[in-house]
């Protein structure tokens, strides 16, 4: 079409030369290094893995509060009086271990109820809020749990069990906060921070 392109013969040649030993040991420096990633330890993501970390603390410390506490409640224990003589203090909760099991596997059982459905929720009204409900509600549960020992041991279960209801949509919804705000090379060093808190 009164183009012609020319070939040089040179160029589809092969070249060959010897590669000396301490070149094969030591390749190109720029090859043997890892791309480096320039971490803002400023930035809003981790600003957030931060205060989600002290959100899991807190959350945890709520889950297993009645567990040390409950050794306080239905144990017996010994004061000096003030001329030295001993008295002996009677439980206030007169709970058997089989009572004692139960309230404290209450908190599983709505625990596990809502795992799945946590995720569905985080996806569908998105996992900010429902992070910060679930912390939230548990908490107000938690300061309700003393009343509602007071009451009936069944109140406390109960309360117990809805205190896992909404603990358990909280890790769902932090994974899905990461699934879509954090970048994937950043991704599992902001779930590693987030999810150390508990």
């Amino acid at each position: 079409m009164g183009y012609e392109s020319e070939i040089d013969s040179d160029a589809s040649a092969p070249v060959s030369r010897t590669v000396q030993p301490s070149e094969r040991l030591s390749p190109d420096p720029s090859l043997r290094q890892a791309p480096t990633m320039e971490t803002n330890w400023f930035s809003k993501r981790y600003l957030i893995a931060f205060l989600a970390f002290f959100g899991f603390a807190n959350i945890y410390a709520l889950r297993v509060n009645l567990s040390v506490a409950i050794v306080a409640m239905t144990s017996n224990y010994t004061i000096i009086g003030p001329h030295g003589d001993e008295i002996v203090v009677q439980p206030e909760f007169d709970w058997d271990r089989e009572l004692q099991g139960k309230i404290l596997s209450s908190f599983f059982y709505g625990y596990i109820l809502t795992q799945v459905a946590g995720g569905w929720l985080a996806c569908q009204y998105g996992g900010v809020r429902l992070f910060g409900m679930g912390v939230l509600t548990t908490a107000a549960l938690t300061l309700l749990t003393p009343l509602a020992a007071k009451i009936h041991v069944y109140l406390l279960i109960a309360t117990r069990v809805l205190e896992g209801m909404f603990e358990g949509v909280t890790y769902p919804a932090m994974l899905g906060i990461w699934s879509r705000w954090a970048p994937p090379c950043e991704r599992s060093r902001l779930v590693t921070i987030t999810l150390s808190g508990s």
